[in-house]
């Protein structure tokens, strides 16, 4: 990471960047000629919470280049522990985003995720909307442990510039940190339902979804709520 671009800091003691979308799309340009391993982490409020309590994840978020947060909770959260302005990023967007940025700069991509039949009408989706986009493999998400050593193979030989990675991949962005030194130099980033919606086999929601909040059961939402919000207290009385 270019800290003269982007500046890292912490949160919970959960190690989150701050940057809005050019600044990080500058980052992933130099990221792409250094000739390194690189992981790019979109956190949640939810996801914060576990790598506190999993080294692991913690560790994942540590060693990644970037660690971009979705959540509006870890904006006020960095807001109230006087980190300074931190910009929320949508991932789908985001996504199309570095791969515009792939087509622009001819570099390939490779997508891992999601069942066949759908990875297939994503392929097909992307080529229609990047036609000079440079896609060099794809695989499905659901790899049996038989299959893992040929995928990574596979994976290795097409030496992609980003490894989009999505639904179906077991332990999703440990799965690309444990099996990053068995893949050429790049940029790897679990992206959540983005191959579903490549495929068209959801659609993109509002940011709100009133359905989802008229569920009786939320209301258990609101004890992680206050549990975090108790967390940045303590945090700010005691400057930690």
């Amino acid at each position: 990471m270019d800290t003269q671009i982007v500046r890292r800091v912490q949160v919970l003691n959960v190690p989150v960047d701050m940057a809005d979308q050019e600044q990080a799309l500058k980052a992933v340009e130099k990221l792409l000629v250094d000739g390194g391993r690189h992981q790019i982490v979109f956190l949640d409020r939810q996801r914060l919470f576990k790598a506190r309590r999993n080294p692991e994840f913690r560790r994942c978020l540590r060693e990644a280049a970037l660690v971009l947060p979705i959540s509006e909770g870890i904006i006020r959260g960095a807001r109230f522990l006087k980190r300074g302005k931190m910009t929320r990023f949508d991932t789908f967007p985001f996504v199309i985003r570095l791969l515009s940025l792939a087509e622009r700069l001819n570099r390939t991509v490779y997508l891992l995720g999601s069942r066949k039949q759908d990875l297939e009408k994503a392929e097909r989706n992307l080529k229609d909307s990047f036609p000079t986009l440079r896609l060099v493999g794809r695989f499905s998400g659901f790899i049996s442990k038989a299959m893992k050593k040929d995928v990574l193979l596979a994976i290795k030989k097409a030496s992609p510039a980003f490894l989009l990675a999505g639904s179906g991949l077991p332990a999703r962005d440990l799965w690309l940190l444990r099996h990053k030194k068995e893949l050429q130099p790049g940029i790897y980033l679990w992206v959540g339902e983005c191959f579903d919606y490549f495929s068209g086999r959801k659609n993109r929601r509002p940011r709100i979804d009133v359905r989802r909040l008229a569920r009786p059961w939320n209301i258990l939402r609101v004890f992680p709520l206050l549990y975090f919000w108790l967390l940045l207290i303590v945090h700010r009385i005691f400057k930690l």
